[in-house]
Formats: C-alpha cells, sequence, structure tokens
C-alpha cells in the first residue's frame, strides 16, 4: 500500500516527453506575445548590450546582488577570454547571528543600498579600477545600459521604498556618500551576466541562465538590435512562466509565500523553493502514515524552509563525500529512517529534480529553435547557480534532454563560475563602446 501511494506521489511530478514539447512550444509563444506587446506571463527586457568578442581588456569593480549574499570583486580582463579574480568580498543579506537583516519591509533602499557601498569601499580602496558594473538578478527595466528601474522584488525580499527608482541611482547616492564618485556603467541581470562570462570565453553561447535561489534565462533575440545594429541579449523572466498547473504541493507552497500566482516556474526549479517542496510533500506523507521512520515531532517538518534543496542532491548521489554531508544532515535533525525511509527519500527528490530538468530543458529547446541561423552550428548555453554546480546530474541531465530532443544539434551546456561577477566587468567594459547611446532604444 505504502509502496503504490509513493509511486502514485512520484508521478504528481512526472513529465513525459510529449509534454516537454508542448511546454517548449507554448514557452515560444509566450515569447512571441511578449514581442509584440501582448500579454504574456514572459518579458522581453533589452540589455542593449550584444555578445562581447573576447578581446576587451581593464580593470573593473564588479557588484552582484541578487542571491542570498551580497559580493563586490574586483575583475582583471585580460583579453583571448581570460580573466582574473583579484580581489572579492561577500556578505549574506540576513546575518545569521540576528545583527542584521536587509531582506524584510524594515528595510529602506537606502539602507540597504549603504550597505552595497560599504563592501564597495572596501575593494575599492585597494585599487582604483575605472569602471563598475552592477548584476541585479530582480525584475527591472531598464532605458539605458546604465539606467534601471525596479519593478518587483521576488525571492521573498521586501525592501521599501525602492521599487520605481532607479536602481544606478541610489547605488551612485550611496557610493558618493562613501566619498566614492562613482556610478555604475553598465547595469545588468544575472543572466545577462551569466552569458557575457560565459561568450567572453566561448563565442557559440548564445544563451544565459541561472537555477539558484531564482531561476531565469535570457538569449540573444534576432528581432532586437542594439544601437550598433548587432543582435541584442534579451531577459526574458522567465521565472514566471506558468509551465504546468502544478499539483496540491505545488499550491500549498505557493499559497504560502509572498507572491501567489507569480513566478510559477521558479517555485518548481528554483534552489528556494525544492527543498520547501520536499518538505511539504514528505510531511504529507508522513502525516498519513506512508514514510517509514517519520517522527511529526521533529523540527524540521514542522519549520517551513527548514529542508535545504542540497540535500536532494545528496540523496541521489553515489559519491561519499555528498553521503556523508546526507548523514550529518540526518543527525543534526534527528533523523533517524531505515533503508526504507531513506528509499521513499530517494523516490520523492529524484521526481522533483526530474521535473525541473524537464521543465528547464523544454524551455531552453523553445529559445535554442528561435535563432535559425544557427540550427547547423554549434551552440551553448552558459549556466550558473547552485543547482548546477551543487545537484549530481542537474547539468548533465538537462544537456541529456536537449540532445535527445534537438538530436540534429551540437548543444552542450557549460558551467560558468562567476558569471555575475566577471559578466559585470564585460558589461562594464561594453559599455566604454556605448557610453549610454542605447537609452531610447526600446
Amino acid at each position: 500500500m505504502a509502496k503504490r501511494i509513493i509511486e502514485q506521489t512520484c508521478d504528481l511530478y512526472r513529465v513525459d516527453g510529449t509534454s516537454v514539447k508542448r511546454i517548449a512550444d507554448e514557452f515560444n509563444e509566450e515569447l512571441d506575445r511578449a514581442l509584440d506587446g501582448e500579454k504574456s506571463t514572459l518579458q522581453i527586457l533589452p540589455s542593449f548590450l550584444s555578445a562581447p568578442s573576447g578581446r576587451e581588456e581593464g580593470y573593473y569593480l564588479a557588484v552582484d546582488f541578487g542571491g542570498s549574499n551580497l559580493r563586490v570583486m574586483l575583475v582583471g580582463l585580460q583579453g583571448q577570454g581570460s580573466y582574473e579574480m583579484i580581489d572579492q568580498i561577500s556578505k549574506p543579506l540576513k546575518d545569521p547571528q540576528g545583527r542584521y537583516d536587509y531582506t524584510t519591509a524594515d528595510t529602506s533602499g537606502r539602507e540597504v543600498f549603504a550597505f552595497i557601498a560599504d563592501l564597495a569601499a572596501e575593494v575599492w580602496a585597494k585599487a582604483s579600477p575605472c569602471k563598475l558594473g552592477l548584476t541585479f538578478s530582480y525584475p527591472m527595466q531598464q532605458d539605458s545600459i546604465c539606467s534601471a528601474r525596479l519593478l518587483r522584488w521576488t525571492k521573498e525580499l521586501k525592501l521599501r521604498q525602492t521599487v520605481g527608482r532607479d536602481i544606478g541611482q541610489m547605488l551612485g547616492e550611496a557610493l558618493r556618500d562613501k566619498g566614492i564618485d562613482l556610478r555604475p556603467a553598465a547595469i545588468i541581470n544575472d543572466t545577462v551576466g551569466v552569458f557575457l562570462a560565459g561568450c567572453y570565453c566561448d563565442p557559440a553561447v548564445c544563451a544565459g541562465s541561472i537555477c539558484g535561489t531564482g531561476h531565469n534565462t535570457c538569449y540573444l533575440e534576432p528581432s532586437r538590435v542594439t544601437s550598433s545594429n548587432q543582435v541584442m541579449i534579451v531577459n526574458t523572466e522567465a521565472g514566471n512562466f506558468s509551465p504546468l498547473p502544478g499539483n496540491g504541493y505545488d499550491q500549498i507552497l505557493d499559497k504560502a509565500t509572498d507572491d501567489p500566482g507569480q513566478q510559477n516556474m521558479e517555485k518548481m526549479v528554483s534552489g528556494k523553493y525544492l527543498g520547501e517542496l520536499m518538505r511539504i510533500t514528505l510531511t504529507d506523507l508522513g502525516q498519513k502514515g506512508y514514510l517509514p521512520g517519520y517522527d511529526p515531532t521533529l523540527r524540521i517538518w514542522c519549520q517551513p524552509y527548514s529542508l535545504p534543496t542540497e540535500v536532494l542532491g545528496w540523496l541521489g548521489s553515489k559519491r561519499s563525500a555528498e553521503r556523508q554531508q546526507l548523514a550529518n544532515w540526518a543527525e543534526e535533525n534527528g533523523i533517524a529512517f531505515n533503508q526504507d525511509g531513506y528509499s521513499c527519500l530517494n523516490l520523492i527528490s529524484t521526481a522533483i529534480l526530474e521535473r525541473a530538468m524537464k521543465l528547464i530543458a523544454s524551455t531552453y529547446i523553445a529559445i535554442l529553435k528561435r535563432n535559425r541561423q544557427l540550427n547547423d552550428k554549434r551552440q551553448v548555453i552558459a549556466v550558473d547557480g547552485a543547482l548546477f554546480k551543487n545537484v549530481p546530474g542537474f547539468l548533465a541531465g538537462i544537456e541529456s534532454i536537449l540532445q535527445r530532443e534537438l538530436p540534429d544539434r551540437a548543444i552542450s551546456l557549460i558551467y560558468t563560475a562567476d558569471g555575475s561577477s566577471v559578466g559585470a566587468a564585460v558589461a562594464a567594459a561594453l559599455a566604454e563602446d556605448h557610453i549610454c547611446a542605447d537609452r531610447n532604444q526600446r
């Protein structure tokens, strides 16, 4: 009985080959609607940037504001697709010791950008880069390479006095308050950063994608060009796509978030939510008596977001390091499942991860098909984020789906480490050629 219930639960997350094709078609249709200015779950947000040549050089200050940590880096671009990370500093938006929390509505935009400026000042004191590039990984409307207005917060951030304001201006003001006369030369989304960093090293890159705390994808859209008549990189806000109605567990998760009914794709594929989705699923099975070894008194089953997404990767790994991490996690949380219990956990985690891989692959298929000029050429998607980095088989699984669905193409995914930071430096270098000349380009 219990085995059948577990299998039926896994079926709730199943996406077959026919569904992959259908979802790819729907994603493509949503892109077309967005391009035509019609109502769509997706957006075509201009970056005002084209692909780099790989010959860009110089030293740049790069700020990465998009995940659970803020990072400031000094990056040296050396040309020929080569770069060096000279210095960097990173701090969490929310201090684990409770000394500060820059994620809530109690925090103003002025406060969080002052926090960023403090970090930037530490790196700036060691060198004086010629330009600053900012990676900002939240929905924004760009008016030029160096000007962007915040549309809304995602990933459970709720900062006040920020929506509708110019991000570059807020950071520039905070830097001036610290005695640094500097304003971002380029503002980019993290997916654009991954694209630029990947393409800087490999000219075959045609899209960039993140799957970490959140999820998003950008690509070269043939119908959009920069002021220099080069094909433009556009940001799709893919996390807001609605690939499936979702099952009952998806609906429980969605209703408990700050933005129910939005970011549906992100809630089915990203690191912020997959662990919570598994916790909700396992808790339901445990309460109904179908999870061997389930203990309802444990905090992990009662506290939202107490099950980290990394656990899903550890469960499916055969490597000793991940198996030890799983054992340590279980011991720390008082979990004592027997073999049958761990088998159930593994089945559920595999089902959740496989669905995420197929949904992401579906959107990539749609994007890869859009530029017919690349059909007979090598196509590369640059990727970054914790799921690609830390979940065994996640990148390879998506790549395998793409190769199966598009067998006549040479398609690969490349993990682009430090994509957001190096991409910000590349964007600042490209901005020297544009100097915000694209301000009125759409």
